[in-house]
């Protein structure tokens, strides 16, 4: 029987922990969105996010000037579960008049949303506005898929 030196035996078990991390990683599935042509049946893996929300509250929060008038669309009212597996995921619940709750944990926030076919606005009490693209696809298999900056979103809580 072949001996492995003490370096190689902790070489393959740092090698097993990547790989399981790695898997760990994808398991929500693969990052489904369209391809450039809007066929569905192929997927484009290489866009990243943009822009990532931050929970560190401001130094000086601002307060909403103007009332805002907000807007979901009807493919994105209701619950959804997803986000980066690395920091763990994130539920997101849109009401038809633009309200939003999103919570991770004890960690949350909430106000209302602007959406136009893209983007959408979230405004937040005492915090300045932030913008994310967005797009709801209907996938074959898992049915449909809200994308948010990129990030995969499926119906329902993550908490269920």
């Amino acid at each position: 029987m072949l001996s492995l030196s003490h370096a190689a035996r902790r070489g393959a078990a740092c090698a097993a922990i990547l790989i399981a991390a790695l898997l760990t990683t994808s398991a929500c599935g693969p990052d489904f969105r369209p391809n450039d042509s809007g066929d569905l049946s192929s997927y484009d893996y290489t866009e990243e996010p943009t822009e990532e929300f931050t929970e560190e509250p401001t130094e000086e929060p601002t307060e909403l000037i103007e009332p805002v008038e907000a807007s979901v669309p009807d493919s994105v009212v209701g619950v959804w579960c997803g986000g980066s597996n690395a920091e763990g995921h994130w539920t997101y619940e849109f009401s038809k008049t633009g309200e939003f709750m999103a919570s991770r944990g004890s960690a949350g926030f909430s106000g209302v949303v602007v959406s136009d076919s893209r983007y959408m606005t979230f405004h937040m009490p005492g915090e300045p506005p932030f913008v994310s693209s967005w797009e709801v696809v209907q996938d074959p298999v898992l049915g449909p898929l809200l994308f948010l900056d990129g990030y995969s979103y499926l119906p329902g809580s993550c908490n269920s």
